[in-house]
């Protein structure tokens, strides 16, 4: 008798576990805890369960409480936690495109506002609104809302004065944007907002790899006549640019000199002087001259590294 009452009590002290609607919320709520993780596999894998549990069922509450948290995620103090976050709501986008991406964008500022939060946490917020714009990249629905490009191409033209904590992100970010947006909405819409950009484009490498990269993606926009009036040249590539495309390249040479790669900006140049036949002025002026009669280091590398892609593309333009 004694036995069966503590048997009894025993069972009547175990924790109930949680079933139906509770344990369906642990499941939901541990797909956030595996974005933050270390493991990258176990990040995707959360990603991929998190838009699969979304999808199946009315789940509005549970789609709300998702925004929150994955906004919230994108500013996370783990470094590695952040594209977890950006990458799982750019995926929730992609499978519900009736969520306007204005919203998000607004979630985002919001949460993330440089002008309402602490100087301590402005890093978090700077990383929060560069992650944010990301998502809605990875969500392959910008080139939908030409206003939202804009917004986005905007906030990032604000984050590129935080260089000493985003470095080249947000440019680059720019970047990706243009690659996936159709030319109309570049002329009509982000051209105006990126002309001191593309002006400047002989100030640093990553000013003159976006302009080189619209040079590419627009090029019945950005005509020899609308390059003249930027630049103050119909070509990128002249004997009165060479000191300053010198100047750009030597800059991205020592940028790159601890990772040993051959700078984008500077195999875009070799190919831009191919396509405009100015190939034997870039290379005399701006490479001999320019790189190898600097002192042995990474100026003489990039050279190297750049006349071992110039062979092949010469060989296919002889």
């Amino acid at each position: 008798m004694f036995v069966e009452m503590v048997e009894a009590t025993m069972k009547t002290a175990e924790p109930l576990r949680p079933t139906g609607v509770l344990q369906q919320n642990r499941v939901f709520l541990d797909f956030f805890w595996d974005l933050a993780k270390p493991d990258q596999e176990v990040r995707l894998k959360a990603v991929e369960d998190l838009v699969e549990y979304l999808k199946t069922g009315n789940k509005n509450d549970e789609l709300e409480y998702t925004f929150k948290r994955l906004v919230d995620g994108l500013g996370h103090t783990r470094e590695t936690a952040r594209p977890g976050f950006s990458l799982a709501l750019g995926q929730v986008l992609v499978a519900f495109e009736e969520i306007p991406l204005q919203s998000i964008l607004d979630r985002v500022k919001q949460k993330h506002s440089l002008q309402a939060v602490k100087k301590k946490l402005a890093q978090k917020a700077m990383f929060g609104n560069l992650f944010g714009v990301l998502s809605l990249h990875q969500s392959g629905r910008l080139f939908k809302e030409p206003q939202v490009v804009l917004a986005c191409v905007q906030l990032l033209q604000s984050l590129s004065q935080h260089r000493q904590h985003l470095k080249d992100l947000p440019t680059k970010t720019i970047m990706d944007i243009l690659m996936e947006i159709p030319e109309e909405v570049f002329e009509e819409v982000l051209l105006s907002a990126l002309k001191s950009d593309l002006a400047s484009a002989f100030n640093t490498p990553e000013q003159l790899q976006l302009l080189l990269v619209a040079l590419q993606r627009f090029p019945h926009t950005l005509k020899p006549k609308k390059l003249k009036s930027l630049l103050g040249s119909a070509t990128i590539i002249n004997a009165d640019n060479v000191p300053r495309l010198i100047g750009v390249l030597k800059m991205a040479a020592h940028s790159v000199k601890k990772e040993l790669v051959l700078p984008a900006v500077a195999l875009d140049l070799l190919k831009l002087s191919l396509k405009e036949d100015s190939f034997q002025l870039f290379w005399n002026r701006a490479i001999t001259e320019g790189m190898f009669k600097e002192p042995s280091g990474p100026t003489h590398y990039l050279g190297f590294r750049l006349l071992g892609s110039a062979l092949p593309l010469l060989s296919l333009s002889s």
